[in-house]
C-alpha cells in the first residue's frame, strides 16, 4: 500500500489541492484522502476538465472520485457539507467520519467571529478554533453523537450554555452583543436535520473492509507556519498542520512501518492571508493569477505576498522532521504557481534547499500541469 502524505511548508493556499488531485489521478480507484487536521476551513482549489472548485469539506481527489475519510482530529460543520455537496451531487462525493470527529456548532462560529473583532490574529471566522477549545474541556459534540435527533439537541444545550458563561466571564456588554447578533437568523431544526443528513457513515476503522485499497493519500490543511506548537503565536491555527497527526493515525492503524512519501508543497512565492508576520512582504509583478481563491475577507482579512525564503522552508521542514522519524522516507518538493513569476529562478532556489528525491512544478490550478523540474535534479 502506498502512504502519501501532502504537507505545506508555508501559512497555508500553496497548492495542497491540486497535489493531492495528482496523486489521486494515479490510480484513482484504489485510493483514500484521509483527512488529518483542519476542518471546514480549508479552501483546496483544483480545476479539473473545464471545472474549478475550492474544497473546502470534500477531500480535493473528489473529482476523481476518490472518497474522503476524516480522522478524529478534524472538525466538521454540517451545513456546509450539506452545502457543498449540492455544488457537487452530480459527482456522489463520499464522506466518512471518525467517531470523534468533532462537530462545529452556530454558536462556536459566532464566539469565534465576536471574539475576532476584538483580538484580529486573521481567524478565518468558521469556529474552528473556538470548536477545539470547546472540545478539549467538557463540553463535547462528537460525529457518534449526531446520529439521534435527542442527543444532537442535548448535546447543542449544553454548547448554548457553555458560550454564555464563557461570554459573563468576559465582562464584556459589546462582546456579549456582538455574539448574539452573530446568531441571528440560526435555526436548531435545520442544524439538527443538517448532522442528521450529513454525518452518516462513522467508522473508526475505513480500512477493516477495504481490501482494493492501495493508495492512502493524506491531505493536509493550513501551513506547517501556522501549527499550534510551530508558528507564530497568536497568529496560528488549534491544530498540528505537521505529519503529526498523520504518523499518529498510520500507528493506530497498525502502518507506521510503510514507506512514506512526503509531498512539501510551497508556492514560488511566500503568501499569506490573514494578519500575522512574514520575512519578506512586498509587491510581486504576479501573472496568470486570475483565479486565485483567496480574497480580503471581513475576518481573515488581506491576501499578502513576499519573496520565498528559503531559511523559513527549512524551518518547517525541521519542524515537520520531528514527527516523521522514519527509515522509508521519500521527500518530494512541490513548487507552485510557477506560472505566475515565468522569471523565478528555480535551479537556484532548489540548490538553496535540502536534497529531496523529486522536485516537481505546478503550472496552473489544473494537476495536468505538473511537471518533473528535472533540470535541478
Amino acid at each position: 500500500m502506498l502512504t502519501s502524505i501532502v504537507i505545506d511548508l508555508g501559512y497555508g493556499d500553496s497548492g495542497k489541492g491540486i497535489t493531492v488531485d495528482f496523486l489521486a489521478a494515479q490510480e484513482p480507484e484504489g485510493s483514500l484522502v484521509i483527512r488529518f487536521s483542519g476542518g471546514h476551513q480549508v479552501g483546496h482549489t483544483v480545476e479539473h476538465d473545464g471545472r474549478l472548485h475550492t474544497f473546502s469539506n470534500f477531500g480535493a481527489g473528489t473529482f476523481r472520485a476518490v472518497p474522503t475519510y476524516y480522522t478524529q482530529h478534524c472538525v466538521i460543520f454540517p451545513p456546509a457539507i450539506e452545502r457543498e455537496y449540492e455544488l457537487l451531487s452530480d459527482l456522489n462525493p463520499k464522506l466518512i467520519f471518525h467517531p470523534l470527529v468533532q462537530i462545529c456548532t452556530p454558536y462556536d462560529m459566532a464566539f469565534n467571529r465576536a471574539i475576532e473583532k476584538f483580538n484580529k490574529h486573521g481567524s478565518c471566522g468558521l469556529g474552528f478554533g473556538a470548536t477545539v477549545e470547546r472540545n478539549e474541556g467538557a463540553v463535547k459534540f462528537y460525529a457518534l453523537h449526531a446520529q439521534q435527533e435527542f442527543v444532537i439537541r442535548q448535546k447543542l444545550a449544553a454548547v448554548q450554555k457553555y458560550y454564555l458563561r464563557k461570554l459573563k466571564n468576559y465582562q464584556s456588554e459589546p462582546l456579549m452583543q456582538l455574539y448574539i447578533e452573530q446568531l441571528e437568523g440560526y435555526q436548531e431544526d435545520a442544524f439538527v436535520q443538517a448532522c442528521l443528513a450529513n454525518v452518516q457513515q462513522v467508522e473508526q476503522y475505513p480500512l477493516a473492509n477495504s481490501a482494493d485499497i492501495k493508495h492512502l493519500i493524506f491531505e493536509g490543511s493550513q501551513g506547517v507556519l501556522l501549527d499550534q506548537e510551530h508558528g507564530f503565536f497568536p497568529h496560528v491555527t488549534r491544530s498540528h498542520t505537521t505529519c503529526k497527526n498523520a504518523i499518529e493515525t498510520l500507528t493506530e492503524w497498525g502502518l507506521a512501518r510503510n514507506a512514506l512519501d512526503l509531498y512539501y508543497v510551497s508556492r514560488c512565492y511566500q503568501n499569506r492571508h490573514g494578519n500575522g508576520p512574514m520575512s519578506s512582504e512586498l509587491a510581486l509583478d504576479l501573472v496568470n493569477n486570475e483565479k486565485e481563491a483567496n480574497q480580503t475577507n471581513e475576518y481573515q482579512g488581506a491576501f499578502r505576498v513576499g519573496e520565498i525564503d528559503a531559511d523559513l522552508l527549512r524551518y518547517a521542514l525541521e519542524c515537520d522532521a520531528l514527527y516523521h522519524g522514519h527509515a522509508k522516507v521519500h521527500k518530494h518538493l512541490v513548487l507552485t504557481c510557477l506560472d505566475q513569476r515565468p522569471d523565478f529562478l528555480v535551479d537556484e532556489f532548489v540548490a538553496q534547499m535540502p536534497k529531496f528525491e523529486q522536485v516537481l512544478g505546478s503550472y496552473s490550478a489544473n494537476s495536468r500541469d505538473f511537471r518533473p523540474l528535472e533540470t535541478v535534479l
